[in-house]
């Protein structure tokens, strides 16, 4: 939901990541937020190469917590990228469960 968010009004991710880009790459930061959030959350919800989805999303997380900090503080941006941080996290070292399109894939071989 968040990268449909960044897509649709990228103006308002832009003012996001302006304070940490007089460090460079911002333009590179703009093309990766977006898509790795889509892409990262499709694949997390369907349980798809779950850890990795995760590893992708991870520097993403942890510079929206950095942002809050450095530039003005969101109280509800950071709630949820600390949340979201934390579910990460706990999914990266669980793994994606049975439920999952890993699990299922790996019973059918």
């Amino acid at each position: 939901m968040k990268g449909i968010f960044f897509v649709t009004n990228i103006q308002y991710l832009h003012d996001l990541i302006s304070p940490i880009d007089k460090l460079g790459g911002g333009m590179f930061l703009i093309h990766y937020i977006a898509p790795a959030h889509m892409v990262g959350g499709i694949m997390i919800i369907f349980g798809l190469l779950t850890r990795w989805a995760i590893i992708a999303q991870l520097p993403i997380l942890i510079g929206a917590v950095i942002v809050n900090f450095m530039g003005e503080m969101y109280s509800q941006n950071l709630l949820l990228a600390l949340l979201t941080l934390s579910f990460c996290v706990a999914f990266l070292f669980y793994g994606s469960g049975k439920h999952s399109a890993d699990y299922f894939f790996k019973m059918e071989q």
